[in-house]
């Protein structure tokens, strides 16, 4: 028996390590057993742990890695039916060399040659024998892959539609009759230029745009979980995102100063504000270790995920399953963020800040007496009910509760942590248990903390940032399979080894630093020439956007469990060109917008259908659902109510309460959908993760727990039903009837032109026309419906 456990078990359950607190070396240790309760029952395999795991009756099946052998598990259950009988400890050989070989994995020449982690080419566009179509070098790509599978590319698009297409695109708003005018009449050789070029000087692009980075980092207005309390500056990180993308900030600072611009610019309080990309994972309730360990790993997984587009996140517990990535990776990236703490920044001056400091500090001095008071009256009915609640308790829990704190076992811990934790009364039942002399008296307290509660000064503005205690970094460790109970050695950091054959330079802060400025070297090294996979990424995220997919449709995976890229050598060049380019991301916006690709048509045809039915070689250019953000937006700009006002705090939309009301105090202070001020931009919408806004949610917006690279596309009922009963969209709709029938008269065929012309950016064929003019011959409120039916169509909520 002692050679099964030694062999199998003790790597996890050992000296070393001990996973949920279990030790497997001792009869007695397996008779104390781990945060699951006793291992072992001498004399019934049925009921003992190390049996029922091992066998695979009760799962996890252990040991994780292997199944053990049909005459191993005879033997385990053998010995625990004769009584378990262990004379001495079980002992693994070598049990320090075996563990500190788990920190150490070569990677190889071969692992190092995957495509994602070779060193960017630059390969030459391709010859292709349709020379005409190709106005740029990545058409040169593209045409040669459709003439190599015998495949032609579709029909340039019309004028109307590539208008469409554009602003949908860039700006994320449809174009007005007058723009789409403007450049179907526009006659000169480098129109579309001029209107591409127009598009991305726009701020709307950074609103449009800044978006989908917002769903790549898990932004959110609160800190979700089971309270989600808001976050009243996190917008700020918003503003910055869309602010820096607008004015075409080069992706290297822009990725530099999200990791460490506390480092970079320490006195710069945009560069403070940008380091909000570290402060949008989830706030956990409980604060602990292993909640700690989980922050991190949040830090770890967003930034590999986001700028890396591998899964670090899988060597957490061990080595990556599929990818190069050792579990050291993990800890050594790791390590450069583990001093990492929350730091909010007041956006004014000092002495302002010390004034507003010290008059909170003298209203906290006068209401200390009255809450101690408050509390002096309310413990003793406090306790009697919860003296009441625990005698109604199991007695296994009693009796943790009885345990001295320092004698009680891993699982009475818990207990104890889950009564302390919970309770089913409220302080609102404490008042109302108490006598009514003693409940004259806290009402008299409270009215004397209220009064001085409205009497604190108006909170600061602050930037939700990041720091660090100091420039001495704190020690963090190799965790033998994830546990914080499994310390191995200390860990120095580091990058992703697979893609840095010289390992980068982490020196010593300057003089008079405040933090350990690893993040710095680790965000230099991030973005230098050295990391193939920091271009790639994201050029590939931007042609995703443009074009409906990837090249690597997998766009945060570019391991071996992701998808190949479709176009390989494109995607290599066009790598290459955002370096020669200064990691420009309007200069890469440019050149895809202004390839024949782009300009395609999305019509099908027969030929590409049965060769390419999905697409993959881009014979069309394909047709793009809207979110629900975009849509919600054109409903306001064809209506005629959209606030183009930008930046700011979020607004409140209305939600219907029954929704939310009764769940642990959150709140959506919602206005109703006449109020103007809800007429601004979704990017502007208060992003509440428990609370999301009905429409954006049912179209796939993203719910801010983790980075989202890529958002679902469903088509589900709620869709349409929400666009034909929510209130807002029936509100614009009837705010559409005004316009069109403002702009347009009475005429009910001039009114179907201008829905058209405002909706579409076309006009309506003879057979639409003749149908929507009939329908509004019904009078009442059918102009209103017609309206609302636009809203309905697919030809409003997919781009062409």
């Amino acid at each position: 028996m002692s050679e099964i456990v030694a062999a199998n078990c003790l790597g996890c359950h050992g000296a070393a390590v001990r996973m949920s607190g279990l030790d497997l070396r001792t009869r007695e240790s397996m008779l104390k057993g781990g945060k699951s309760g006793a291992a072992l029952v001498p004399g019934d395999p049925m009921k003992s742990k190390i049996y029922r795991h091992a066998a695979g009756i009760d799962q996890p099946r252990m040991p994780p890695d292997k199944k053990l052998q049909d005459w191993q598990l005879t033997v385990v259950s053998r010995w625990i039916g004769t009584g378990a009988p262990l004379d001495k400890p079980v002992e693994a050989a070598d049990t320090r060399k075996a563990m500190a070989a788990m920190e150490e994995k070569p990677i190889s020449e071969e692992e190092r040659q995957f495509w994602s982690f070779r060193p960017i080419g630059r390969p030459a566009p391709p010859a292709v024998v349709d020379v005409g179509w190709v106005r740029t070098p990545i058409d040169a790509f593209l045409r040669k892959t459709l003439e190599d599978h015998k495949l032609e590319p579709s029909p340039a698009a019309g004028k109307r539609v590539l208008a469409r297409r554009a602003y949908l695109d860039v700006w994320g708003l449809p174009p007005t009759p007058a723009q789409v005018d403007a450049f179907v009449n526009d006659t000169r050789p480098d129109a579309w230029e001029r209107l591409v070029d127009q598009l991305l000087a726009s701020p709307r692009y950074g609103e449009r745009w800044g978006s989908h980075w917002l769903d790549l980092v898990r932004y959110a207005d609160s800190g979700g979980f089971e309270y989600d309390r808001d976050r009243p500056d996190a917008w700020r990180y918003r503003d910055w995102v869309i602010q820096a993308i607008a004015s075409d900030m080069p992706y290297d600072l822009f990725a530099r100063l999200q990791l460490a611009g506390d480092e970079i610019a320490p006195d710069d309080r945009n560069a403070l504000i940008a380091t909000g990309f570290l402060r949008h994972g989830l706030d956990h309730n409980v604060k602990s270790e292993m909640t700690r360990m989980d922050e991190l790993d949040d830090l770890v997984v967003t930034t590999s995920n986001s700028f890396l587009g591998v899964t670090v996140g899988c060597a957490r517990c061990h080595n990556h399953k599929f990818d190069p990535i050792p579990q050291k990776d993990y800890y050594r990236i790791q390590a450069v963020f583990f001093s990492t703490k929350n730091h909010d920044v007041p956006l004014v001056e000092e002495e302002a800040a010390r004034r507003f400091k010290r008059e909170n500090e003298r209203i906290d001095d006068l209401e200390k007496p009255l809450k101690d008071a408050a509390e002096a009256l309310k413990k003793p009915y406090r306790d009697r009910k919860m003296a009441e609640e625990r005698a109604r308790l199991p007695e296994y829990v009693r009796e943790a509760l009885r345990t001295p704190a320092e004698k009680r076992t891993e699982g009475q811990k818990l207990n104890v942590i889950q009564v302390e934790k919970t309770r089913n009364f409220s302080e609102a039942d404490v008042v109302a248990s108490m006598s009514d002399e003693d409940r004259a008296r806290l009402g008299d307290i409270e009215r004397q903390i209220k009064k001085l509660e409205g009497a604190r000064p108006e909170r600061l503005p602050s930037a939700m940032a990041i720091g660090e205690g100091g420039p001495k970094p704190d020690p963090s460790y190799f965790l033998y399979r994830g546990s914080p109970d499994s310390k191995g050695s200390l860990m120095r950091p580091g990058v992703l080894s697979v893609v840095a054959r010289q390992e980068p330079e982490f020196p010593p802060p300057p003089p008079g630093a405040r933090s350990s400025y690893r993040r710095k070297a680790f965000a230099e090294w991030l973005t230098s020439r050295g990391n193939p996979l920091f271009a790639r990424v994201m050029v590939n995220r931007i042609w995703q956007h443009h074009f409906g997919e990837g090249i690597v449709r997998t766009p945060s995976n570019f391991g071996k469990t992701g998808e190949r890229p479709s176009h390989p050598e494109l995607l290599d060049w066009l790598a290459d060109e955002f370096i020669r380019k200064d990691y420009s991301m309007k200069a890469m916006h440019k050149l895809m917008l202004m390839s024949a690709a782009y300009q395609m048509s999305s019509d099908d045809n027969a030929a590409g259908i049965a060769a390419d039915p999905e697409n993959r070689f881009l014979w069309r250019m394909p047709r793009q659902r809207l979110e629900g953000e975009i849509i919600r937006d054109s409903m306001l700009a064809v209506s005629g109510t959209l606030d183009e006002k930008a930046g700011g705090p979020g607004v409140f939309p209305f939600i219907d309460p029954s929704l939310f009301q009764g769940s642990s105090g959150r709140a959506w202070a919602g206005k109703p959908d006449s109020d103007p001020s809800t007429w601004r931009r979704s990017i502007y919408i208060h992003s509440k993760r428990s609370i999301p806004l009905p429409m954006l949610d049912v179209f796939d917006k993203p719910d801010g727990i983790s980075s989202c690279p890529r958002r679902n596309r469903s088509t589900i009922a709620p869709q349409a039903l929400i666009l034909m009963n929510n209130s807002f969209v029936r509100f614009e709709a009837k705010q559409f009837a005004k316009r069109v029938e403002r702009e347009a008269g009475a005429d009910p065929g001039r009114q179907v032109e201008l829905a058209f012309a405002l909706a579409f950016q076309r006009a309506p064929d003879a057979a639409e026309k003749a149908t929507a003019v009939k329908f509004l011959d019904g009078g009442g409120e059918s102009l209103a419906d017609f309206c609302q039916a636009i809203f309905n169509s697919n030809e409003f909520v997919y781009a062409p």
